[in-house]
C-alpha cells in the first residue's frame, strides 16, 4: 500500500493533491469520511498519510468519533516514521494529538492569502523552491499553536501559524494548496452567502483570481508535494530505522 488521503468532508476534496500525486505515478487511496464511520482496519500498512480539511472542529470528537481515531493514527505513523502532511483541519489534528490548542480566530481568514517564509522554511525542503512571498487560498475559523517540536515554516499577517514541520516528515499547513478552479466553484455554489458576507467581491474578483494567484498556487502545489514525495521515497529506502 502507499498513500492514505483522509477526506473529512466532499467539500474539501484534494484536488491538485491528487493530480500532482497521478503526474508523479504514485499510488494512492481516498478515503471519504462522508462514507464511512470509521477509518480503515489496515491503516497502519499504508506509508503516509495525508489529512484534509473540513467545517468540522478539531475537538468535534463526540460528534465526528473519527477524529479521534484520526489522531491516534497521527501519532502511530509518527512513531514508525511515516510521512503525514495535514490541510487545515488536518494541520490543527496534528496540533491537537500533540495536545496544542486549537483555537477560535476572532475573524475567519477566507480568500487568497500572501504568506511569508521563515528563515527555516527558506532551507525546508517543501518551501525552499517557493518564492520568499507566496499566496494560497485559506478557508479556516480556527488556528493552531504549534506542538514544541514544531518549526514555523510559514507565517501570515492575520495567523501567524500557516505551516509546520515536525521532525523530517510530519508536515501541517494552515492553507489549502490544493484548490483548483473546480473546488472555488464547488465552495461559492454551496456558501454563496457566507462567502460574501466575507467578502462581498469575492464573485466578481473569482476570473481574475483564477488566472492569476490562482494559477501560481496550484503550481506551487506541485512542487511540495513532488518533495513531499521525496521524504515518502525515503522512508520506503531506510524503512523505519531511521531516528526521529
Amino acid at each position: 500500500m502507499s498513500i492514505l488521503i483522509i477526506q473529512p468532508e466532499d467539500l474539501a476534496p484534494a484536488g491538485e493533491i491528487t493530480t500532482a500525486l497521478k503526474m508523479a505515478g504514485e499510488h494512492y487511496t481516498v478515503f471519504r469520511m462522508e462514507e464511512n464511520t470509521i477509518l480503515p482496519k489496515e491503516i497502519n500498512k499504508y506509508e503516509a498519510l495525508i489529512i484534509l480539511g473540513g467545517s468540522m472542529g478539531a475537538y468535534d470528537d463526540s460528534d465526528f468519533p473519527f477524529l479521534t481515531e484520526i489522531k491516534s493514527a497521527i501519532l502511530n505513523f509518527y512513531r514508525s516514521n511515516k510521512p503525514i502532511l495535514g490541510i487545515c483541519l488536518g494541520a490543527q489534528l496534528i496540533c491537537s494529538a500533540y495536545k496544542k490548542a486549537v483555537r477560535k480566530m476572532e475573524k475567519p481568514e477566507f480568500g487568497m492569502m500572501k504568506l511569508r517564509k521563515t528563515e527555516e522554511g527558506k532551507s525546508d525542503p517543501l518551501f525552499r523552491n517557493l518564492p520568499d512571498i507566496f499566496s494560497f487560498m485559506e478557508w479556516h475559523e480556527d488556528y493552531f499553536e504549534l506542538p514544541e517540536k514544531a518549526v514555523r515554516l510559514a507565517t501570515g499577517s492575520k495567523c501567524k501559524n500557516q505551516a509546520f514541520r515536525i521532525g523530517d516528515y510530519i508536515y501541517g499547513f494552515q492553507f489549502h494548496p490544493e484548490v483548483n478552479k473546480t473546488i472555488l466553484e464547488s465552495w461559492v455554489k454551496e456558501k454563496k452567502n457566507w462567502i460574501l458576507q466575507q467578502d462581498s467581491n469575492f464573485i466578481e474578483k473569482m476570473d481574475g483570481l483564477v488566472k492569476g494567484e490562482l494559477s501560481s498556487s496550484k503550481r506551487y502545489c506541485h512542487q511540495i508535494i513532488y518533495e513531499w514525495l521525496k521524504l515518502v521515497q525515503e522512508r520506503r529506502a531506510y524503512g523505519s530505522s531511521k531516528p526521529l
